[in-house]
Order: structure tokens, then sequence, then C-alpha cells
């Protein structure tokens, strides 16, 4: 590993872990290159990386602050979270509901999608989420049964990936996503709340394993007045 992403990663660390919170200062970039003994451009690309990524904001002419990364309102897009993950410090309520869970085979979107013929079949796998007391997501997830055999209700209501990274061992590594928004499906209407709105904002994802094999497709509908979409751009 570089010097600068050793950096980062240590940084990126405690402030997943809470060690650092939201609106605390970093130490100066002189104190960093004295607590790890780089040079001042280390230390720079790995700040840069950290404000890339959307975990501090650099300040003119003081220290760097670390940004809020908690769940609500904001969902960073360039990470890959479970919930409990994105709600580390316990500010909100979060319950996760199975709504059905069974197999699915020769479904022509998921065999284009997968690149596989019908004799592939897959986990259709559909979970509510209520934060606080509300409905407000509703995910839709398709899990190739070739990479993932097993899945039940426990495994789905406490955290599928999870299970596995630390039960499978497999090595999760990126995702390609795309925002929308539409109309609501009436499966949505059933399981959120959506009160007086008729439509949802859609993240549809493909997700990687490390040796570049898709292994799950699925979209997760957020309620459109609790939730936005933050990712940074540098230019």
């Amino acid at each position: 590993m570089s010097k600068y992403k050793e950096v980062y990663q240590n940084i990126k660390n405690k402030i997943d872990s809470g060690e650092l919170k939201a609106n605390q200062e970093l130490p100066s970039e002189n104190e960093l290159m004295t607590q790890y003994g780089f040079s001042k451009d280390t230390i720079r690309k790995a700040l840069s990386l950290l404000e890339l990524d959307g975990y501090i904001q650099k300040m003119r002419g003081r220290n760097s602050i670390v940004l809020e990364h908690g769940r609500t309102k904001n969902n960073y897009l360039a990470e890959i979270k479970t919930s409990g993950e994105l709600n580390r410090d316990a500010n909100h309520t979060i319950e996760t509901q199975l709504t059905s869970l069974y197999i699915v085979q020769g479904e022509q979107v998921l065999m284009d999608t997968f690149k596989v013929d019908d004799s592939v079949d897959f986990y259709r796998v559909s979970r509510s989420r209520k934060i606080d007391g509300e409905r407000l997501e509703y995910e839709l997830s398709y899990f190739d049964r070739r990479v993932v055999p097993y899945l039940n209700k426990e495994i789905a209501e406490t955290s599928i990936y999870q299970y596995l990274e630390e039960e499978l061992h497999l090595k999760i590594t990126h995702s390609r996503r795309e925002i929308s928004f539409r109309y609501a499906t009436n499966e949505e209407k059933e399981h959120m709340d959506l009160g007086d709105y008729d439509m949802v904002a859609v993240v549809t994802s493909l997700t990687y394993l490390s040796n570049g094999q898709v292994f799950q497709y699925g979209t997760i509908t957020y309620r459109p007045d609790k939730f936005t979409f933050v990712t940074m751009a540098k230019r």
C-alpha cells in the first residue's frame, strides 16, 4: 500500500469507527506529518482523497473538518455500506423486515444482466426498511445462487453483506449505480409509508466481487422527501 493510501485508510477508519466525530477538526498538516512520519506531499494527497470521498472538508486558513457521515439524510454514493454501518453513531432506529424470499429462474432481465442462460437461478429478496418508525426504504435484490447458495430470514433481516463477507468469505469490492425518479410500483406502495407521494427515488446497482464477477443486481427505493444523495466532485 502506498504511503498516502495508508494515511487515508487510517483516518478513514477513525471516522468510520466514530473515533473522529462529525465537525471535529483534524490535526494540522504539520502535526499529521509528525504523527505518520511522512512528507507534506503525502499528507496532502491523503487529505485530498478523503475530501474526494466525502469524509472531510478542507477549510481555508484552518484545519480540515470531518463531515457528517450518518444515515438520514445523506447517502454517499461512493461507498457500499450496510444500514448498520451507515448508522454507526446510533442516531436513528433502523428495522429491516423481510417481505419475500424465493428463487427465480429464466427471467430475461436477469439473464441479460448476468450474461447467463436459463439454467442459472437467483434469490429474489425484498426488504422494507423502517427508520425512526416510518417505512422509508424498499429494497429488491437478486443474488446469483452460484455465488450465494443459501439465504434465510435471519440473514436477510440482520445483514446479508455481513453473512457474505464473514461466513462465505466473499470479497465485495465495488458497485455501479444509477439514480432515477419514477412513479412508485404497487409493491412499493404496499411496503412503504409514502404518504401523499406517488413517486420514489431509485438507486439501481450492480455489485461485484474482487474477481470482477457480478453477484447482485437490484434497486433501493426511497421516499423522496427523506433522503438526498451525495457525491463529491473535483475539478
